[in-house]
């Protein structure tokens, strides 16, 4: 005798519709660009950032680049931003720098306070480039700021960016708390995980990390689509 056993079709979505609605799965997603707000300055303007420039020194960012100058000892040409960091975690910062007048140094001051260099000084930048300092954060706040040197200077600096990084100074995405990831876009499009390919997804028995396989940039639209774990 043939018994014949009749199953409804399985369909995912709708199941997945169901757990979402029992509570069982939750899906959310989370942003991961770089710290710094308008570190390309492609709103020909200073957003996000405070221009502490003193006496007749400038920052401007009309042309869509920043533009720091400084007259003389007096008159320097400064700008900083705070940002929101992790106390203990360690971060990088990256930018472009160009010297289009005079001989003086272009500084930054990483710090706890506005205008403080408490966590990092960088006085020797002399040449044009690309440049990359890490800093460990010390509390929830830290400020960043850029002075064109002493003694007359006027330095061009762009795409400027912070990201956390991991004890190999590789660029990673914290997931919060509780949360583990399921696809990765950058710029929007869906990207292959895979040491091979474009991420790796690691657990240290407590969080989940993105770690991009190619280091984001100032213009790097990020988003991550997490789960419950």
């Amino acid at each position: 005798m043939t018994v014949y056993i009749e199953k409804p079709a399985f369909n995912l979505r709708e199941e997945l519709a169901s757990l979402r609605n029992q509570g069982g799965y939750q899906e959310q997603q989370f942003y991961f660009d770089s710290l710094v707000t308008n570190g390309d300055f492609a709103t020909n303007d200073l957003t996000g950032w405070t221009n502490t420039s003193t006496g007749t020194g400038s920052a401007d960012a009309s042309t869509g680049v920043l533009l720091l100058t400084t007259v003389d000892d007096s008159n320097a040409g400064a700008i900083v931003q705070e940002l929101t960091t992790v106390a203990g975690a360690q971060y990088v910062i990256s930018f472009e720098a160009a010297r289009s007048a005079g001989s003086a140094n272009l500084l930054l001051d990483v710090g706890t306070s506005s205008g403080g260099a408490q966590i990092l000084n960088a006085d020797a930048i002399t040449t044009d480039g690309l440049y990359t300092y890490t800093f460990t954060a010390e509390t929830t706040s830290s400020w960043i700021e850029f002075i064109a040197g002493s003694a007359g200077a006027t330095w061009d600096i762009d795409n400027i960016s912070v990201f956390e990084v991991d004890a190999n100074d590789d660029v990673i995405h914290t997931m919060p708390k509780g949360w583990k990831p399921k696809d990765f876009f950058e710029d929007g499009l869906l990207q292959r995980e895979g040491a091979a390919n474009d991420y790796e997804v690691v657990y240290d028995g407590f969080d989940y990390f993105v770690k991009p396989t190619v280091a984001p940039s100032a213009t790097t639209q990020t988003c991550v689509i997490g789960v419950k774990a």
